[in-house]
């Protein structure tokens, strides 16, 4: 075979990267050794941003039929309609049963208080994947279950991979031109193409235990996100599951309760069960247990030549704060544009590594952001201290040569804020077409560099650019009224900072390129210079093809420049 990318690993990010692939047109054939999608939920809160995603790739509404929209603490919709929603709360109780006199530790407030076109979810991993394996599928990559990477051997043109069908036990050889490592934690891509994976090592050892408990055995009326539990039988947590009456408690590993050889008997986790509900008598169920370990590793490096780490395989940390799977979406989602861009000659191969440049910095922040609510001392990780979650969700901010203008700084600022600064996520405005239809500014980059303008002429200019070059871009006028986009809030300008005059320019993956607050230079050609200079910069195009495209302008708006 031959094929563009190949993706190595099924797991919930391998099959976000084969779907945002084939949204983006790019042939990709996915591999995993295993033979189905995982079959216990693991991660579990797809966050906000992490949605916007997966909006894009026309999943909103398959993932809101199959798990909780998040809502705040006290909306009715999570009493009158359990089956839909949940609340964004932490509580704090002695047992289950002890729920009416639970204290409130977290609300999530910050995640939902963020304006966006749609919420987060509480969907568990073995619900999210055949969601993904079969949309991936549906938008043409090739996902193929029970099928591993035996043999991989790359060079300067790409990677040649030999693939053993299990069905069959008959190997095939794939010649790929880029290669996705999501072969997560235990995957041995990053070591066999030379990139070595440092950190604190294992940070904890636990036990999940999965459980069915028969309704009645505590007030259900008091939902939530998260219930810290501590009596003296059980010290942990328990979370709600998306199948009725199922249920996740989680604790430390205990020697003293463990069998010879290590693992935990459904004798003792069913006494751990019942501790935590608060009734001994309770009627449960011990469904699967599954011991695992808090782990701390980071990739020196994302990149080695035609190999791409992501996801596990690239940061590892522990699950506090729901961040792991959500951020290698985020890895997946930066990625999947600038393989499409490149294979796609509308880029240049520099901007392949911006990829390690914006992604690395985040990922290893937001792992230090974890063990920090895992417990670890700060001590430990140099003195660091907690951030503003929403920061972790959404308020990062990239630095590379695809962004223009960014001020220097680390990947999480110290004070949130969303105002389509250089580097960072648009901020989201419901925007008006001229047939009536609402949309989110977030809607509007998909596929394509969008330049948003408070005036006219720059976003002709866009257009005009396009037109000229081929390059996929597309220029809208926002205005309160008679603009490509109407603006009711009549705050663009404002939120966005251009301006009256100015515009914003942003990549297909949401985040802002470049932003002005000028005016268009006098004269068609100084516009077209200006946003050919802005493009071929931001887009790594060689010199050569910034001739090309700098002559194809002149030509075709008739400069005699």
């Amino acid at each position: 075979m031959d094929v563009p990318v190949l993706v190595v690993g099924g797991g919930p990010t391998g099959l976000a990267t084969a779907l945002f692939l084939a949204r983006h047109g790019v042939r990709c054939l996915l591999v995993e050794r295993h033979t189905t999608t995982s079959a216990v939920p693991r991660a579990t809160h797809v966050s906000r941003r992490s949605m916007e995603l997966f909006r894009e790739a026309g999943l909103e509404e398959e993932i809101r039929r199959a798990g909780f929209e998040v809502v705040r603490e006290g909306d009715p919709r999570a009493r009158d309609r359990p089956a839909r929603f949940l609340p964004r709360v932490v509580l704090g109780a002695a047992s289950l049963a002890g729920l009416p006199h639970a204290e409130v530790l977290e609300t999530g407030e910050e995640e939902l208080a963020v304006p966006g076109p749609c919420a987060p979810f509480w969907c568990g991993q073995d619900r999210m994947e055949p969601l993904l394996a079969a949309a991936a599928a549906r938008n043409g990559a090739d996902v193929r279950f029970g099928h591993e990477l035996t043999g991989l051997r790359t060079g300067p043109d790409g990677a040649r991979a030999v693939i053993r069908a299990g069905a069959t036990g008959r190997s095939y050889t794939v010649d790929a031109r880029y290669v996705v490592a999501a072969d997560g934690a235990r995957g041995g891509i990053p070591e066999r193409v030379g990139i070595s994976r440092e950190g604190h090592g294992t940070l904890a050892h636990r036990v999940s235990i999965l459980f069915r408990a028969a309704p009645g055995a505590w007030d259900r009326t008091r939902r939530f996100f998260m219930c810290m539990i501590r009596n003296p039988g059980f010290d942990g947590a328990v979370m709600e599951l998306n199948t009725p009456d199922h249920w996740c408690a989680a604790v430390d590993h205990d020697p003293a309760l463990a069998e010879p050889d290590g693992t935990y008997a459904e004798r003792t986790c069913r006494a751990l069960v019942l501790a935590a509900i608060g009734d001994e008598h309770a009627d449960a169920e011990i469904r699967t247990v599954f011991h695992w370990r808090a782990r701390h590793r980071i990739a020196a490096r994302y990149r080695a030549g035609p190999v791409f780490l992501i996801g596990d395989a690239a940061h590892l940390h522990p699950p506090s704060g729901g961040y792991g799977s959500n951020v290698g979406f985020q890895d997946a989602h930066n990625l999947a544009w600038k393989l499409a861009a490149v294979i796609g000659a509308w880029a240049g191969p520099g901007l392949l590594a911006t990829y390690d440049q914006e992604r690395r910095p985040v990922g290893t922040a937001t792992a230090q952001q974890s063990m920090l609510l895992d417990g670890v001392p700060p001590q430990t990780l140099g003195g660091a201290t907690l951030c503003d979650p929403r920061t972790l969700i959404m308020g990062y901010r990239y630095r590379s040569t695809a962004v223009l203008g960014a001020p220097p700084g680390p990947a999480f600022p110290g004070t949130f804020a969303l105002r389509a600064d250089p580097g960072t996520r648009l901020p989201h405005l419901w925007l008006r077409t001229a047939a009536g239809t609402e949309v989110s500014t977030l809607d509007l980059c998909h596929g394509r560099l969008t330049l948003l303008a408070a005036h006219p002429a720059w976003a002709r200019a866009a257009d005009r650019l396009a037109d000229a070059t081929g390059l996929p871009v597309r220029g809208l006028h926002v205005a309160p009224a008679g603009g490509d986009l109407d603006d009711p809030s009549a705050t663009f300008t404002a939120v966005c900072g251009t301006g009256p005059a100015g515009a914003v320019l942003v990549r297909p993956d949401g985040m802002v390129a470049w932003r002005t607050t000028g005016a268009v230079p006098p004269g068609p050609e100084r516009a077209h210079a200006l946003l050919v200079s802005v493009a071929e910069r931001m887009l790594s195009l060689p010199v050569r093809d910034r001739a090309h495209i700098a002559y194809t302008t002149t030509r075709r708006t008739g400069s005699d420049g």
